[in-house]
C-alpha cells in the first residue's frame, strides 16, 4: 500500500497503520522525497519518512522506498521538484546518505524516481539517456553502502491515448535496455492503471496497463532478464465524480481482481495498491480520490473488502 505523510498527528498515523494491519498489508511504499528532506543544502530532516517507515516496521510490514524529486538548490529550474537535478552526482550523494540511513533500519528496497516515462514526472519530456545516467549514479551510490539493496527502475506509467510526450512502458523499457541501464536494475516497477476498466477487461484506454504486463515480462526474457521480477508498485482506481472515476464497488473489484491475477504470475513481484487514504475532499479531482480510506479516515468499500478477504489466507500489499 502506498502511504503519503499528510498528518503529523500521532493518533491519525497509528489509525492508518492499524487499518493496514487489519487488511494484512505486507508492503508499504513510502516517498523519500529529496525536496522535503533536504530543502536547504546540508540540512536534512527525515521526520516525515521516518514516521511512516518506523510504523510499518513496527507492524511487521516490509518497506519500499521511492527515491525521487529535487530541491530547488540542485536545479536551474527551481519552479518544480519534479525536474531532474542538473548533476546526477548530487542525486547520487543523497541516495548514498538515504541508503545508509534506512539500511540501519533494515530497509533495503528502492524505486528510483517515479514515472520517468512521463512528461509529468520528467518534464518537459522523457529522456531515456538522462534517466539512465540518473539510475546508474543512484544505483552505484546505494550499492556502495548497502550490498543488500534491491534497486528498481522507477515505476513506469501507462499512456492514455492522448497527445503527450509520454512514452509507453514497453517502448521506454526497450530503450533503457539499449541504453544499458535496465540490465543493472534488480527489477522493473510499473504502475499499470486501467481505470475505469477492470484489470482484465478487453476494453482498455491505456497502453502499458494491466493486460500488457505479460508482454512486458516477455521483453525482459528476450533481454536475458527473465529471472527478474515485475513489481506493481502502484495500482488502483479513483472514486468520486471526476472523469474516469469509478464507483466504490468497482474500486473494490479492481483491487481484488488484480490480486487474483497477480497470484497466477510467477514472474510478478509485490502488488502495492495506490493508495491508503484520499489526498483531499474534492470528488471531482481524481488525484484526490484513489484512497481505500476517505480523507477523514473512514473506510470505503475497498477497505472493507480487503479486510474481509484478509480474514482468510490471502495477504494484500
Amino acid at each position: 500500500m502506498t502511504v503519503h505523510y499528510r498528518s503529523a498527528d500521532t493518533a491519525t498515523l497509528d489509525q492508518q497503520f492499524d487499518a493496514m494491519a487489519a487488511m494484512k498489508v505486507t508492503w508499504v511504499r513510502v516517498d523519500v522525497d529529496w525536496s522535503v528532506i533536504e530543502p536547504v543544502q546540508n540540512r536534512l530532516n527525515w521526520g516525515a519518512s521516518d514516521a511512516l517507515v518506523d510504523r510499518a516496521l513496527a507492524h511487521g510490514m516490509r518497506v519500499l522506498l521511492v527515491l525521487a524529486f529535487t530541491p530547488p538548490w540542485t536545479t536551474s529550474r527551481p519552479d518544480s521538484n519534479r525536474v531532474r537535478p542538473d548533476d546526477p552526482a548530487a542525486f547520487a550523494n543523497f541516495a548514498r546518505v538515504a541508503a545508509q540511513h534506512y539500511a540501519a533500519r533494515g530497509v533495503h528496497h528502492w524505486e528510483i524516481w517515479n514515472e520517468p516515462n512521463t512528461g509529468k514526472f520528467w518534464p518537459p519530456a522523457p529522456g531515456v539517456a538522462e534517466y539512465g545516467r540518473l539510475f546508474r549514479a543512484a544505483a552505484g551510490a546505494v550499492r556502495d553502502v548497502d550490498p543488500e539493496a534491491t534497486l528498481l527502475i522507477g515505476g513506469l506509467s501507462p499512456t492514455y491515448g492522448t497527445p503527450t510526450a509520454d512514452v509507453d512502458p514497453a517502448t521506454y523499457l526497450r530503450r533503457l535496455y539499449d541504453d544499458g541501464a535496465a540490465q543493472i536494475a534488480d527489477g522493473i516497477a510499473v504502475h499499470p492503471y486501467t481505470f475505469p476498466s477492470l484489470p482484465t477487461s478487453r476494453a482498455q484506454r491505456t497502453t502499458g496497463g494491466f493486460r500488457d504486463l505479460p508482454a512486458l515480462h516477455d521483453l525482459m526474457v528476450q533481454r536475458g532478464d527473465g529471472d527478474k521480477k515485475v513489481w506493481i508498485t502502484e495500482y488502483g482506481a479513483p472514486t468520486g465524480t471526476g472523469a474516469y472515476a469509478v464507483s466504490e464497488q468497482d474500486q473494490a473489484s479492481t483491487l481484488l481482481q488484480a490480486r487474483q491475477v497477480v497470484d497466477t504470475w510467477d514472474w510478478a513481484g509485490p502488488l502495492i495498491y495506490y493508495e491508503l487514504e484520499d489526498g483531499g475532499t474534492d470528488p471531482a479531482e481524481i488525484e484526490q480520490n484513489f484512497g481505500v480510506l476517505r480523507a477523514d479516515g473512514s473506510f470505503k468499500l475497498a477497505a472493507i473488502a480487503l479486510i474481509d478477504t484478509a480474514s482468510g489466507v490471502t495477504l494484500f500489499g
